[in-house]
């Protein structure tokens, strides 16, 4: 006999704009046929606004909420776009670390300098205001922007593993927690996570963000190898930690590992 599985709810998806104070902005409608009591609102570098709601809400519905958060929309448009804009991986520019400005120089070595073809390395100022990829000379546009980014990015990935691995350490001293594992992650959307095996992932862009935040984002974690929930009790391992977490909570809402490179 041939068993007939349900079909997976399908997605609708529809692209619409809005006018708020008097800029039409687009956005993704995605209607989904499940049990979605609520309206999400995404913004992504790369697909742009995003709305997802539930498949019974009508246009009007829908647009009634989203000018009622049309702050929210517009603040984080305009941070997402920026982060966009700011960088050239090819020519350097501003970024973040730990919270503070950090200049990125990019140096091709010269030409008739001996080891002129040696790979690429990052190194950075004694003041830590200024970090300098020093590359190959005469490289292509593209094959620059590439290997500058590629090269940028592990040495911030070193810097966070560092960072991160030293905190995780001394709060789990105190809370007397040890993850069973700790682990990098390329997440564009979460910062951290803990499995039920006690394995901990935290986004390396965290290391952009300042120390209070990265922080909470420790504690958040380690304390979910106490209470594996978001239980009144888990929060209360937090405060104990962190008696200022609801305003970091907030500050980290702010921010989106999507936007940070």
């Amino acid at each position: 006999m041939r068993i007939r599985l349900p079909k997976r709810p399908q997605l609708s998806r529809e692209q619409c704009s809005i006018r708020i104070r008097g800029e039409e902005i687009s956005y993704t409608l995605q209607r989904s046929t499940r049990r979605r009591r609520t309206i999400q609102i995404q913004l992504d570098p790369e697909a742009g606004l995003k709305v997802l709601v539930p498949h019974t809400l009508t246009h009007n519905e829908i647009e009634d909420f989203l000018l009622r958060r049309s702050d929210w929309i517009l603040k984080h448009r305009t941070e997402v776009e920026a982060s966009n804009d700011r960088f050239d991986w090819a020519e350097g520019g501003a970024m973040q670390l730990r919270g503070n400005p950090v200049q990125v120089v990019v140096q091709e070595r010269d030409v008739n300098d001996v080891g002129c073809d040696l790979p690429p390395t990052v190194v950075k100022s004694l003041e830590g205001e200024m970090v300098t990829v020093i590359i190959p000379p005469e490289m292509m546009p593209e094959t620059k922007s590439k290997v500058v980014r590629q090269w940028l990015t592990e040495w911030f990935r070193q810097e966070a593993w560092d960072h991160l691995n030293s905190r995780v350490a001394d709060y789990g001293n105190v809370m007397g927690v040890q993850p069973s594992q700790l682990k990098l992650s390329n997440a564009k959307k979460r910062w951290g996570s803990c499995s039920g095996k006690r394995s901990i992932n935290l986004n390396w862009r965290l290391i952009m963000l300042n120390d209070r935040l990265i922080d909470y984002v420790v504690v958040h974690e380690l304390a979910h190898l106490i209470e594996l929930n978001h239980s009144p009790g888990f929060w209360r391992v937090v405060e104990r930690m962190l008696p200022d977490h609801q305003e970091l909570r907030r500050q980290l809402r702010r921010q989106s590992p999507s936007t940070l490179g």
